[in-house]
């Protein structure tokens, strides 16, 4: 049999089944229908000898979906990108806007976040500002759910919560959001109540909010970025995470690479006099995106009023090895303009953590990119039952990289530079990028990205 494409000489690896090996691998249209020790034949034949084929990376955690974003993520090895914490509050406008028009994959969650925003008529925007009714006012339980299960009727992915951005949304309001989740079967992937690592309102006293919501109405859970959440209680957090899920609680939790975080500077994130104390920095650890400047209280003060991101260093590293190391954490970037983990967090797992420090397998790396990012998700659509890995009948999204070679090159300073040693990415069976280098494609046609979207019930 002659099969649409070949790869020839690649070592596989496969995250759900342990694969690690020297195979040849067939695909015809857009699938992958052959997985031979035997040399194959196809109309194009690539040898990728001394590289790495695996399922594209997955990832369920940016804000950037944009031309622009998109390319880098292909050059990140990643096919398939979704917004699943702020979300939207319209389903079909944002499929609408990217349909037949993206290198990736695509999908996003109906926004507790966005949601509050529409039902509080607030401007629209990525977050509510910190004196804004949406983020202030606690009622308008019964309009806040209606808007989010119809978001769910139309097909979310997800249903995402900020609730630190909402600090006026009761948690009796949180419940009934959490029930219509499980009602619908979609995960709750959640930005919790607090940040830090102190006792009073903090990170821990969150997380117990949310333990308690997934044992109340057993609605699957992903908690977004512990370790910018939790900081120095990482450890704790995840052992808290790591026992609901032993006892038997749908619930996952995620990370990026990187040291710092990036949030909207008007946001209420900073409403607490606190903050500084809560994350152990201060303002000099703030960095505005727009200008690249180092804050003080004046220029802080100043910016809060006008609006904007800002880099917030207070990572620590033992967070991200602690995150890394754990067998229920899956990796998604939080990709935010001005921040490099936007273009470069899967090479820096694979080039940083993997290679150069050794404190995770390679397999491992790939299984948090891929495997675990899809299996996250089977529940909304069953799509990604057949993304996420390489087995006869799956869908061909693929990375394929030297792991020699694969670094991340996005710095603070140019955080879209893309990164190195992803030599071929395929989107549903087509490159977009080949020899490192990112495809050229007609965009009078139609490009490979496809939506990935929940059961439509209206």
């Amino acid at each position: 049999m002659i099969y649409d494409l070949v790869f020839l000489n690649g070592r596989v690896m496969d995250p759900e089944t342990n694969l690690d090996a020297i195979r040849s691998i067939g695909i015809s249209n857009g699938f992958i229908v052959a997985i031979s020790e035997q040399v194959l034949k196809g109309h194009v034949e690539v040898d990728i000898s001394n590289l790495i084929l695996c399922p594209g990376f997955i990832d369920v955690h940016s804000h950037e979906h944009t031309d622009e974003y998109y390319a880098l993520k292909c050059q990140d090895g990643v096919t398939s990108v979704f917004e699943l914490e702020v979300g939207t509050n319209d389903i079909d406008q944002w499929y609408a806007e990217r349909e037949n028009k993206t290198l990736v994959n695509y999908g996003v969650g109906i926004g507790h976040i966005q949601v509050r925003m529409k039902v509080f008529d607030h401007p629209p925007g990525f977050l509510p500002q910190s004196d804004s009714p949406a983020a202030l006012q606690p009622d308008r339980i019964d309009q806040i759910t209606k808007e989010l299960e119809y978001g769910l009727r139309r097909g979310a992915m997800a249903m995402g919560f900020g609730i630190h951005y909402v600090p006026a949304a009761t948690r009796w309001e949180i419940v009934e959001c959490f029930r219509l989740a499980k009602t619908y079967n979609v995960c709750c992937h959640v930005h919790m109540r607090h940040f830090g690592a102190q006792e009073k309102n903090g990170s821990l006293a969150a997380l117990q909010e949310v333990l308690a919501l997934g044992a109340c109405t057993k609605a699957a859970i992903n908690v977004c970025h512990i370790h910018s959440t939790c900081l120095s209680a990482t450890n704790k957090a995840l052992e808290l995470i790591h026992d609901a899920h032993k006892n038997g609680m749908d619930i996952t939790t995620e990370f990026y690479p990187y040291l710092a975080g990036c949030s909207s500077i008007d946001s209420a994130l900073f409403n607490d006099e606190l903050w500084q104390e809560q994350l152990g920095i201060g303002y000099n650890s703030l960095t505005y995106v727009n200008t690249k400047e180092q804050l003080d209280i004046n220029s802080f003060n100043r910016y809060r009023k006008e609006g904007g991101l800002i880099i917030i260093n207070s990572i620590p590293e033992q967070a991200v090895v602690d995150c890394l190391q754990s067998p229920i954490t899956l990796m998604g970037s939080d990709a935010l303009r001005g921040h490099p983990r936007a273009a470069g967090s899967c090479a820096r797992v694979l080039g940083h953590y993997v290679r150069e420090c050794h404190l995770i397998t390679l397999m491992e790396a790939i299984r948090k990119m891929s495997l675990f990012p899809a299996q996250r998700l089977e529940s909304a659509s069953l799509q990604m039952k057949i993304r996420g890995r390489i087995c006869i009948g799956a869908i061909a999204d693929l990375c394929i990289f030297n792991p020699l070679t694969v670094k991340d090159c996005a710095t603070y300073e140019e955080p879209k530079l893309p990164s190195q040693g992803i030599v071929h990415v395929l989107v549903n069976g087509i490159f977009v990028v080949r020899n490192e280098k990112l495809v050229t494609i007609d965009k009078n046609i139609k490009l490979p990205g496809e939506p990935i979207r929940g059961i439509i019930r209206d």
